[in-house]
């Protein structure tokens, strides 16, 4: 059976553990690994205090923060499931979301009282959850812990998309479908896109996949179906 090959331009960590689940759902499948967002640590301007809870958005700034200071058992609201896991792992106390970061203020004011909160995020985010907590009567501090800096696609892949060769595309951010469509934009590329959602294929051009969940496990189901 012909497989069409996966391309994954998530920062290395993420693509690493994709690859390695997209090998045990499917077996041989050609995955080409180009991150188009790279992960570097911020010195961070504040750091919370013993009673403070904290917000993560993604599993990034988890594993950043841990290199700055230790969980200490205090409480952390997290995206979804796989940052839930991070935030234990680093000694946190976490609570888990629905997977979209918009959602997290609703889930934070169903359990009273709230301490002060800071979002532990990277320099390019879509949702100010600080400003919308602090509007809800949470205060909420927002503190830049990484940077996202963009990086291309290698003169051999780009090769490969101009010959039009088709490709699987799982896309997990709106960044990296905005990233990546401007990677692609003059080159006629023949990619089946997976959104992880409706806001992530809003910033692909062209047509997309949309997974049933925002999760990694339906996002491999749903590349899963594009991949033959």
């Amino acid at each position: 059976m012909n497989r069409l090959p996966v391309l994954l331009t998530r920062p290395a960590r993420g693509s690493a553990e994709f690859a390695e689940a997209l090998r045990g759902a499917l077996g041989e499948v050609e995955i080409i690994v180009n991150p188009l967002i790279e992960i570097v640590p911020v010195a961070p301007k504040e750091l919370p205090g013993p009673d403070d809870a904290l917000i993560f958005t993604s599993v990034s700034a988890v594993e950043v923060f841990a290199t700055f200071q230790a969980g200490g058992g205090r409480r952390a609201w997290c995206v979804g499931d796989r940052t839930a896991a991070a935030a234990a792992s680093a000694g946190f106390e976490p609570r888990v979301g629905n997977g979209v970061a918009a959602g997290l203020p609703e889930r934070i004011a169903r359990e009273q009282p709230v301490p002060l909160l800071l979002h532990m995020h990277g320099a390019h985010v879509r949702v100010d959850l600080a400003e919308r907590l602090t509007s809800m009567g949470y205060p909420c501090h927002s503190v830049v812990i990484y940077d996202q800096p963009a990086r291309a696609l290698t003169p051999p892949l780009k090769a490969r998309l101009a010959g039009g060769e088709a490709m699987v595309a799982p896309l997990f951010s709106p960044r990296s479908a905005g990233l990546l469509a401007a990677e692609v934009k003059n080159l006629g590329a023949n990619l089946r896109v997976v959104a992880l959602s409706s806001a992530v294929a809003q910033e692909w051009p062209g047509d997309a996949v949309v997974a049933e969940r925002p999760d990694a496990a339906a996002m491999l189901d749903a590349v899963r179906r594009e991949v033959g």
